[in-house]
């Protein structure tokens, strides 16, 4: 990810404001690129809390069983995976499942 020129002062191709690129640009590699990624699922994803693999966890991600404003009395749906990836093919399943209802 570039964080200087023309296409940092207006954002990257994913659409993060330049402000939030300066922010992170005294982070290393890997935390920008893991940081960028939880940006682009919440995107895709609003709905759903998600949380950073660290030293070598999951990635783990949990939504509302239902549309209703969660609550510590709701059931709530739990996604794990090893990648980015992987855990968005299962937030998506599960969305899917829950339109479906």
């Amino acid at each position: 990810m570039e964080f200087d020129g023309a296409a940092a002062r207006q954002g990257d191709e994913h659409g993060i404001p330049q402000s939030l690129l300066e922010a992170l640009a005294g982070l290393d590699a890997e935390a920008r690129d893991a940081i960028t990624q939880v940006i682009l699922l919440h995107r895709e994803f609003p709905a759903w809390a998600v949380w950073l693999p660290y030293r070598g966890h999951s990635w783990i991600a949990v939504r509302p069983a239902s549309a209703r404003v969660p609550d510590s009395g709701l059931p709530m749906i739990w996604a794990e995976a090893e990648t980015m990836e992987e855990l968005a093919d299962k937030m998506r399943r599960v969305n899917a499942q829950l339109a479906d209802q």
